[in-house]
């Protein structure tokens, strides 16, 4: 194979009697070897917030996700390095999901008034909830977890993001439709009725006879959550 500034290249083959130009075209199999990398990536990652959320960092193994994503666990070590890295990679791929979404939401809303944004932007946070249940499963076990990692979580991710969050709700409550008190712990609280019946989807589905990730469940949900917080956001 012959690679030359990733342009094809020409290769003058001498036969008899005449000579052969032979194009070798490079760039499709490059880009099936990406595309297959980043599909065996994406399995990986996925099937590692799943066993994280699940057993936490300590009690999971590399080749328990590689049996999980259905791959060769050599190919964690390939693509990741060492178990804290893919852990580090892990969240980066789940908050990377929620902050591209949250990103597409927000500019979709632009010149919507601020009521309706905000119920939006919380109406969101809830159906992503749903759709990345172990999500918050993965939080609750990083709070369990290493220290370190969790310091490494707080600082790339939970203190922005949690300012950011903050901001809104400070808003929210200033506009009249958002109890008073303090907002961090008023986040808290939006963040334990928004996600319990996801987190506990098992217990919720055996207690009521109901899928909690149907959309008519989802739905009313989001009514009863929204309906808890504000008066004015119906």
């Amino acid at each position: 194979m012959i690679i030359l500034n990733n342009k094809p290249n020409i290769v003058k083959c001498s036969t008899s009697p005449e000579i052969v130009n032979i194009v070798i075209e490079t760039k499709p199999k490059k880009r099936s070897e990406q595309g297959r990398a980043k599909e065996t990536k994406s399995k990986i990652l996925a099937a590692a917030l799943h066993e994280f959320s699940a057993s936490g960092f300590e009690g999971v193994s590399t080749r328990a996700i590689a049996s999980r994503a259905g791959v060769n666990h050599t190919l964690i070590s390939h693509h990741f390095g060492s178990k804290t890295e893919l852990w580090k990679a892990t969240a980066d791929w789940i908050f990377g999901l929620y902050t591209t979404r949250s990103q597409e939401r927000y500019k979709a809303l632009k010149g919507v008034e601020v009521m309706a944004t905000i119920k939006a932007l919380l109406k969101d946070f809830i159906e992503f909830s749903a759709a990345y249940p172990d999500f918050h499963r993965f939080m609750m076990q990083a709070n369990r977890g290493d220290a370190e990692l969790m310091d490494w979580l707080t600082n790339r991710f939970l203190r922005q993001g949690a300012q950011a969050e903050l901001t809104l709700f400070e808003q929210a409550q200033e506009l009249g439709f958002m109890p008073k008190g303090d907002g961090m712990h008023m986040r808290y609280l939006f963040i334990g009725a928004a996600t319990s019946i996801f987190t506990f989807a098992p217990e919720y589905s055996r207690l009521t006879d109901n899928d909690p990730f149907s959309e008519s469940v989802i739905e009313q949900h989001t009514n009863y959550v929204l309906g808890l917080f504000s008066q004015n956001l119906h």
